[in-house]
């Protein structure tokens, strides 16, 4: 096929046991792109502010997983505490997850 020849193929690291790392940083989502998929009449109809469990629904992950973020301090900046609950800015999340900094994979 013409078109696998066009597909860049997933770099591995040296010593890496064979997993596969795919730099996926080509440029920065906006603030229109991230908002985009939630707007308009075709919207996912999703809060701006979500819990955990909502959270980890939207981006298809455990709720234990986004608990494990926020005490990493993976989402400082997108979610406050108030009592035993926890409000995450959906946009903000969305916009660390995507655009922040690269996490060290620390187990």
């Amino acid at each position: 096929m013409i078109f696998r020849d066009h597909v860049p193929q997933p770099r591995r690291h040296a010593g890496s046991g064979g997993e596969q790392a795919v730099s996926t940083r080509k440029r920065p989502l906006s603030k229109e792109e991230i908002a985009r998929p939630f707007s308009g009449a075709t919207g996912f109809p999703c809060p701006v502010i979500v819990s955990p469990v909502q959270l980890a629904s939207l981006l298809g992950l455990s709720v234990k997983t986004v608990y494990e973020w926020i005490a990493k301090g993976r989402l400082d900046g997108a979610f406050r505490k108030r009592g035993k609950h926890v409000l995450i800015w959906r946009d903000r999340a969305i916009d660390l997850l995507f655009n922040g900094k690269e996490w060290i994979n620390d187990g």
